[in-house]
């Protein structure tokens, strides 16, 4: 639905309580919360995202592929970074990661390459994945996910140092746009089928902020939209 829709939708959805009870709200107030809902919809959602069909569709229209190049840290042996700077400034939640690595065949003078996925660790777990002999990080029989760090914008990639990192493929949720139903009017990003579910968590949120009676009830009403 376009804001305008969702507007009038947020005050259909508003009249369902105690209208008279009610304040009104001016288009700019509506915005505010037509955009905290929508905000707090894609978090609580990422974090299902891939699990349940559904719940990807949802955010499907917020999905994002980025390939970076990387290069070698001079400061750290058989490390190399990505820059995630260089994708959109509205990246908010990684949701899939793969790189390219590069090695040379035993007999082989040619380097071969091959798409590979990366292990995931943080700096309490960093070092045991370098003790560690069976770390999937390390090349075996053509095969090496490098240890992936996240630190501000940059993405740390380690190996073994027996094969190169010369890619970084990274897909992520981007931020959604924020609505406006006052010129220029700017519409709601998100799949269409959302929009009926963002209005009544609007709504939902306003009732708690204004602590109407009805809060409880259309709680209610919203959870059975998410089961």
């Amino acid at each position: 639905m376009t804001i305008s829709e969702m507007h009038i939708a947020f005050k259909l959805e508003l009249d369902k309580s105690s209208a008279l009870e009610l304040p009104s709200f001016e288009s700019e107030e509506i915005d505010f919360w037509l955009n905290a809902a929508i905000k707090s919809f894609v978090k609580t959602r990422y974090l299902n995202f891939e699990q349940v069909a559904r719940r990807t569709m949802d955010l499907s229209e917020l999905v994002e592929e980025e390939t970076l190049a990387v290069v070698a840290d001079t400061i750290k042996d058989n490390s190399f970074t990505a820059n995630l700077a260089l994708c959109s400034e509205d990246l908010w939640f990684i949701v899939g990661e793969e790189v390219t690595i590069s090695y040379t065949k035993l007999g082989d003078t040619l380097a071969s390459t091959k798409r590979q996925g990366v292990t995931q660790c943080t700096v309490d777990t960093y070092r045991s994945h370098i003790d560690d002999p069976h770390s999937e990080h390390i090349l075996h029989y053509e095969e090496a996910k490098p240890l992936r760090l996240v630190y501000q914008r940059l993405v740390e990639l380690i190996t073994d140092g027996n094969y190169d990192v010369t890619n970084y493929y990274v897909r992520y949720i981007r931020k959604p746009i924020e609505v406006s139903g006052t010129a220029p009017l700017v519409n709601c990003d998100l799949s269409e089928h959302t929009h009926d579910e963002i209005v009544k968590l609007t709504a939902n949120m306003v009732l708690e902020n204004i602590e109407q009676p009805r809060y409880q009830s259309h709680t209610v009403e919203l959870n059975k939209l998410n089961n």
